[in-house]
This record gives C-alpha cells, sequence and structure tokens, in this order.
C-alpha cells in the first residue's frame, strides 16, 4: 500500500501534471486550521449517519450509501488518473467517451473485487483503492494542510473508536458486514480510512519531499501500525492512525531537516 502510493506518486511527478489542489483556503494558520476542520467535520459527520441508520434498524442503506459512494469514487479516481496520464496513454483510449468507458469497467471489475471476493483478490483490490485515494489526497492536498490534517484525523480516530461512532457501531452491530468502509483478513478487520491515510502521508512525503522522507515516514508508517496490532491484541478495538501517523510524521521529518544540513 505505502509502495503503490509512492510509485503512483513518483510517476505523477515524473509527469509535471499541474494538479489541482481540493483545498478552500490558503496556506495560512487559519487557512490551515479551516482546511482540516473541514475534512474532519464530513468525516465525523459521515460516521454520525452511519450509526444513526444502524441505531434505526436500517443497516441495509448503510450499505448501499457505501456501495454507492464506493462506485462514485473509483469511476471519479480512474478518470482523474486519465487526465492526468493523457500524455503517456494513446489518443485511441482517451478520445471522446473510450477512456470513460474503460473507467467504468475498471470500476466494476474492482468493485466486485471489493464487494464479492475474499482472500488475497479482496486484499490486493483494498491496497489498491486505499492506495489509489491516498495518492489523489496526498499530492491534491497542500502539505501543512496535510500534515495537520493527519494529526487531526489521528486524534479523531482515537475519539471515534472509544467514545464516538465507530465504537458504538461495533459494539452494536458486526462492521466486518460493511465491505468498503473496512475489510477482514483473517481475524483483523481493519478501516478503509486507515489505508487510505497510511497512502496520503507517504504520497505527500514523495511530492513535497523526495524519496528519503518518503522511505522513512513509510517505515514509520509500518512500525506504528505494528504497534497498533500488538495493543490491539487482548482488546475488541485500537485506532489504526495515531501510532502510524505520529511515527510516519516524525520520521518523514527529521529525514527532511537532516538532508538540509547535509
Amino acid at each position: 500500500m505505502v509502495g503503490l502510493a509512492g510509485a503512483l506518486t513518483y510517476t505523477l511527478r515524473a509527469t509535471s501534471a499541474a494538479i489541482q489542489p481540493i483545498t478552500i483556503f490558503p496556506e495560512t494558520a487559519g487557512g490551515i486550521t479551516l482546511n482540516a476542520s473541514i475534512f474532519v467535520v464530513l468525516m465525523a459527520a459521515a460516521g454520525t449517519v452511519m450509526y444513526l441508520f444502524i441505531k434505526l434498524g436500517k443497516k441495509n442503506i448503510v450499505k448501499y450509501l457505501i456501495n454507492f459512494a464506493m462506485i462514485a469514487l473509483l469511476l471519479f479516481l480512474f478518470v482523474w488518473y486519465g487526465s492526468i496520464y493523457a500524455n503517456y496513454i494513446p489518443p485511441s483510449l482517451t478520445s471522446g467517451f473510450v477512456w470513460v468507458l474503460i473507467s467504468i469497467a475498471a470500476t466494476a471489475v474492482l468493485a466486485l473485487a471489493i464487494f464479492k471476493s475474499k482472500g488475497p483478490t479482496h486484499l490486493a483490490a483494498i491496497i489498491t483503492i486505499g492506495g489509489m485515494t491516498g495518492t489523489f489526497l496526498g499530492v491534491s492536498v497542500p502539505t501543512l494542510t496535510a500534515i495537520a490534517l493527519l494529526l487531526a484525523l489521528a486524534a479523531y480516530d482515537l475519539f471515534a473508536v472509544y467514545k464516538g461512532p465507530i465504537g458504538k457501531m461495533a459494539q452494536s452491530t458486526d462492521i466486518e458486514d460493511f465491505k468498503g468502509a473496512v475489510f477482514t483478513y483473517g481475524d483483523l478487520t481493519v478501516g478503509m480510512g486507515d489505508m487510505v491515510f497510511y497512502s496520503m502521508l507517504a504520497s505527500n512525503a514523495m511530492i513535497n519531499f523526495g524519496v528519503l522522507p518518503f522511505v522513512a515516514g513509510g517505515i514509520g508508517i509500518i512500525l506504528g501500525a505494528y504497534l497498533g496490532f500488538k495493543m490491539l491484541e487482548g482488546r475488541d478495538m485500537f485506532p489504526g492512525l495515531p501510532f502510524a501517523i505520529i511515527l510516519g510524521l516524525g520520521l518523514m521529518y527529521a529525514t527532511s531537516q537532516l538532508l538540509t544540513l547535509l
């Protein structure tokens, strides 16, 4: 997953394509706070809505919403990547509605792999969508906002698991049933958001700081995820973002600063 994000970001850098930021406010202290707050509020709202539907006994509605959101996201991502790599794709594939049809077909394949498959195929699909989404965010969110957002999400993840909607959903229903929002491999259930934001950190490190900070950040993510899994032993739940984000950002920053001194 981290490797996929790094490879995608490296090739995106090579295209020298102009990538428009998706944030609203500028990279000032106030703007960074507002940008990060918008993302966190949207995530909190989505989680709360899902919990309320489950509490009202509308579990199937949550499944339909997740399925729709996943399909819409996949279609958007394929179209977006196609526009970025347009100069490297044969014109016959990018002209007219051809790429749209290709994107629809690719979306259908990945969606089937996510919702219908099990085992390695399912895991590969999850890694692919997590890496693609995280890379999109990593290159489209400016550096300071990305750092603030990742730290805010790590804090929110801690709250959401123990006091917020994620923990409450886990107590009231089998969250393993919500394929697309979470995935289960063996006895381990991980939120899709964890995969996305690990990839976002790795991608942002690559696009803004280079290969060595990316590698250091990736090591931090892997170590943090491992610590999170160890903390999960003997517990029903444990947030996947705090350790990985803090260690990933810390090693990324330390490496980038060391490089400036050499």
